[in-house]
């Protein structure tokens, strides 16, 4: 897929960075102030270029929008890897007033409906689109939200979430650090719920995959599981 398949689809517009923190390890939070009138939906990711910096190969990277519009800030996470790409060296060295442009956000990582259940899994850095979704579901009532965090080392965005789960009594967080941990209570949700709840997974390919592989040997139907294969991270 070529940046040049999208020209003329989307919107583009212009950011400009407000903060670029390291978390943890190579864990970056990048907050960002969008122009006037670019929004977005929760859940969407968008196309980033950063004008002016030489990047060597891969000029653009998508990325995965963790906040919504009614925030002023468009906030992405990231990992940088063992071997940081041209392109994350220069993004993770930006400044407060450096300029970002961004084609979208645009994706189909949303929610579906106003009263299914909800499970989302997350794996790792895969948790920056559902971090807006739970943001948007915070004073959600009507429904049940189970949100399973999967990660070996850090967990981006902890603080946010316990806060948003600590203020709605229908959502509940499953914190893991294993494989086996998260298949048992991606399963329990599974006969817990069947085919009544949406199924939203976030994470790496082959996380997907196999969270994919434990709720099909459930019953549950593809048109229920949500996942999006153009997320970035």
């Amino acid at each position: 897929m070529k940046l040049s398949d999208f020209k003329g689809l989307f919107k583009k517009g212009t950011l400009t960075i407000e903060s670029v923190k390291n978390t943890s390890g190579d864990y970056y939070e990048i907050k960002m102030k969008p122009e006037p009138g670019l929004t977005w939906n929760p859940g969407e990711h968008g196309i980033f270029k950063l004008p002016g910096r030489k990047i060597q190969g891969k000029k653009w990277r998508a990325f995965s929008v963790a906040s919504l519009p009614e925030e002023g800030i468009m906030t992405i996470g990231t990992r940088t890897g063992k071997e940081i790409s041209n392109y994350k060296k220069e993004l993770i060295s930006m400044e407060k007033g450096d300029k970002v442009t961004v084609t979208g956000p645009f994706g189909w990582f949303k929610i579906q409906d106003s009263v299914s259940p909800i499970v989302m899994v997350a794996g790792g850095v895969g948790i920056t689109p559902i971090r807006a979704l739970l943001k948007h579901l915070e004073t959600a009532t009507t429904r049940p939200v189970d949100l399973i965090y999967s990660s070996s080392d850090h967990y981006l965005f902890m603080d946010e979430i316990q806060a948003i789960v600590a203020s709605n009594k229908q959502i509940t967080l499953y914190k893991t650090s294993s494989k086996e941990e998260t298949a048992i209570i991606v399963t329990e949700l599974a006969d817990k719920y069947k085919m009544g709840a949406y199924y939203y997974i976030s994470g790496s390919q082959p996380f997907i995959g196999a969270i994919k592989k434990y709720l099909t040997r459930k019953g549950i139907k593809s048109k229920r599981i949500i996942n999006d294969p153009f997320l970035g991270y």
